[in-house]
């Protein structure tokens, strides 16, 4: 079975051959897009806790009296400080996940700012990364205004991929704002092995109504890899198996193709999708960030469906890892939701295998920042909170998605509402744990 049937027979065998996304299910989607503000700006500014040295009366004094030179080498001291100082650079805007957010703080984007216009519409490519598991760029797109028809949302480009001339098909992909307004992220998450040079083909077909192509030729070098291995390594419990395919620590991420073996029907019976956890060989949750789609099919009389899961970049290599299987049911989606303004820190149980700890909450000027990180077992659903005015259930506007930190993750909303006026919240899980399907891979 190819790849493009395999993805849609998985995607009917979950969801059902009469599953419908409407315009008005696009706009419900592009809202609460919106509503993570800064258009999922994914992470706006690099925050750290901010130390802040106040020097008292008492030191100035000090200071003083210590010389009585002291005025006049002002003076002259004065004279050398006309020279103005180089301006530091300003720090520069995060978005995306924890591993894009590294790709920024690294400086490891390549700028391009390439624009090609056409009827009446210019696309441009403002920088791009491959690092070996997703190729990413960030583009923008301006338009005329008689193309506009009165739009409250972007209409995303339709993409056709080229390495060195030869179609790309291998891939999934996704898109989300990047930081600035009108500028957006776009990730292919590729499933087979690219050459670490190669020239890059882009076609933007159509920008909504408009057709193009505008089109792009962007020589593309991988960021070196700290670690890539193909182990095929497996283990089995009853009629269910893992086996992890390919295996790859990169600048932004840490990169798992896993494969899930099964009855075929065990699989149509089977309610709910498969979730996975890794740990370090210190028992240290690496916590996951996004999934590529997945695709599958009949092999040798089982169902053999494949995940191409992406979990947050390690700063060190791990000597060993350990993949760990759940199953997350289906079925439609449940929050907890707590006061905001109590005693710190406050635990949001997700399911028994852990939540999300609040540890700090900030009130700035128009703005709430919410301090967290994640327990047990890690997935997306970990690192999302939102913030709501009670008695209401529109989520107040973001001002990111969160952002990743040495202490965890910094979720900022813009609000001037008092915090006895808001409540927080994150999702439930439903999820099981496969009990004798842990695989163990070492890192050599």
């Amino acid at each position: 079975m190819n790849r493009k049937k395999s993805l849609k027979q998985a995607f009917i065998n979950k969801y059902g051959e009469d599953l419908h996304f409407s315009d008005e299910d696009m706009q419900l989607v592009l809202d609460k897009v919106h509503s993570k503000k800064a258009e999922q700006l994914k992470r706006k500014f690099s925050i750290r806790p901010v130390l802040m040295m106040v020097l008292t009366p008492l030191i100035i004094m000090i200071l003083i009296l210590s010389s009585d030179r002291l005025l006049t080498d002002s003076k002259d001291a004065s004279k050398e400080s006309e020279a103005p100082e180089p301006a530091t650079e300003p720090e520069r805007d995060l978005f995306g996940d924890a591993g894009i957010q590294n790709i920024i703080k690294d400086d490891l984007f390549t700028e391009i700012n390439q624009t090609v216009e056409k009827n009446g519409a210019a696309f441009t490519i403002h920088e791009i990364m491959y690092d070996g598991t997703r190729l990413a760029l960030v583009y923008s797109m301006d338009k005329e205004e008689s193309n506009q028809e009165g739009r409250t949302h972007p209409e995303f480009p339709f993409f056709k991929l080229s390495i060195d001339g030869k179609p790309f098909i291998e891939y999934s992909e996704s898109t989300s704002y990047a930081g600035e307004k009108n500028k957006f992220l776009q990730e292919f998450h590729t499933y087979t092995d690219i050459p670490d040079k190669f020239q890059l083909s882009i076609d933007i077909l159509r920008l909504g109504e408009i057709e193009g192509p505008w089109s792009f030729q962007i020589p593309i070098e991988k960021i070196k890899e700290k670690y890539h291995a193909s182990p095929g390594k497996s283990t089995a419990i009853s009629d269910t198996s893992l086996t992890l395919n390919e295996l790859s620590f990169s600048a932004s991420s840490t990169n798992l193709s896993i494969d899930m073996s099964e009855p075929i029907e065990k699989q149509r019976k089977r309610a709910g999708t498969y979730i996975f956890e890794v740990k370090d060989d210190k028992g240290n949750s690496i916590a996951h960030m996004t999934s590529g789609a997945t695709g599958g099919g009949d092999r040798d009389g089982k169902f053999v469906e494949n995940f191409n899961e992406y979990f947050e970049p390690v700063d060190k290599l791990p000597k060993s890892i350990t993949i760990i299987p759940y199953l997350r049911k289906s079925g439609g989606m449940d929050y907890i939701t707590v006061p905001l303004n109590q005693e710190l820190p406050i635990y949001l149980e997700q399911d028994q295998f852990g939540g999300i700890m609040i540890k700090e909450v900030e009130q700035k000027q128009g703005e709430i920042w919410i301090y967290y990180e994640g327990k047990g077992v890690s997935e997306s659903f970990r690192s999302w909170v939102d913030l709501k005015e009670k008695g209401s259930n529109t989520p107040i506007e973001r001002m990111n998605n969160y952002e990743k930190t040495a202490e965890g993750y910094i979720a900022k909303f813009k609000t001037s509402l008092p915090l006895e006026s808001l409540t927080v919240s994150t999702a439930k899980r439903n999820i099981t744990k496969l009990e004798g399907l842990e695989l163990n891979v070492d890192i050599k």
